[in-house]
């Protein structure tokens, strides 16, 4: 009953979603509709293809001269529904964004959990519900200069027995980031500048493709492109 409870419970957050301060936001791609909460650290999002991307300006950690650990901590949830004829097979998040550290205390480090939620298909009792951590990893490679991490999770629904696809999901992406200086003239930042989520979408009487042309099809690594450009 414990591992039961385990999977509805993260779908609270969704119920509070709806509040007095939430800005839903619907976005269209090519097979697929979006909905999200403008109001999170991540900001607002553009869609290519079947992906949407996200640019936060204000999604950082930092600590100085010996102030210990300083955490910043969001979650950020898409309702995602297939337009008719199509389903969901896999969803792929890619996260990017820079760090720097300075002093022989500083420490810096990105993790987090993404997770696919059902609106359609029941695991007994309870909808279907996948999940993964991510982890960028602990940087303490410190210089005068920024430097770029990056992270990528993936939830393949074909690999499940019972689920197999979706067409109606909720895709959330928890996200901490630390920094951390232990003495007096140090400094630990760390930031947030890219959150991607693409889909593996394919009709409901496909023709065979490798489902990596369908992921390389929904524009991610040209978002990618976008965001180093941006740095630029």
């Amino acid at each position: 009953m414990l591992q039961k409870l385990s999977r509805i419970l993260p779908l609270l957050p969704l119920c509070m979603a709806t509040s007095a301060n939430s800005a839903i936001v619907h976005l269209a791609g090519n097979s697929v509709d979006f909905s999200y909460d403008d109001s999170t650290l991540f900001g607002t999002a553009n869609v290519i293809g079947d992906s949407i991307f996200f640019l936060p300006t204000n999604f950082k950690a930092e600590s100085r001269n010996g102030a210990g650990a300083v955490t910043t901590n969001e979650t950020l949830n898409i309702t995602i529904q297939a337009t008719a004829g199509h389903t969901i097979d896999t969803v792929v998040l890619h996260e990017s964004g820079d760090y720097r550290l300075s002093g022989a205390g500083a420490s810096a480090s990105v993790n987090g959990l993404l997770a696919v939620t059902s609106h359609t298909k029941l695991d007994g009792l309870f909808p279907f519900r996948e999940q993964q951590l991510f982890d960028a990893g602990v940087f303490s490679d410190t210089g005068a200069f920024a430097q770029e991490w990056n992270t990528v999770a993936e939830i393949d629904m074909t690999t499940i027995a019972g689920w197999s696809n979706d067409t109606f999901i909720t895709v959330t992406a928890e996200n901490l980031l630390s920094a951390t200086t232990l003495y007096n003239g140090e400094l630990a930042f760390v930031e947030k500048k890219y959150l991607g989520i693409g889909l593996v979408v394919n009709p409901v009487n496909p023709v065979p493709v490798p489902a990596a042309l369908w992921l390389f099809g929904s524009g991610l690594l040209g978002l990618a492109g976008l965001v180093a450009k941006r740095r630029r």
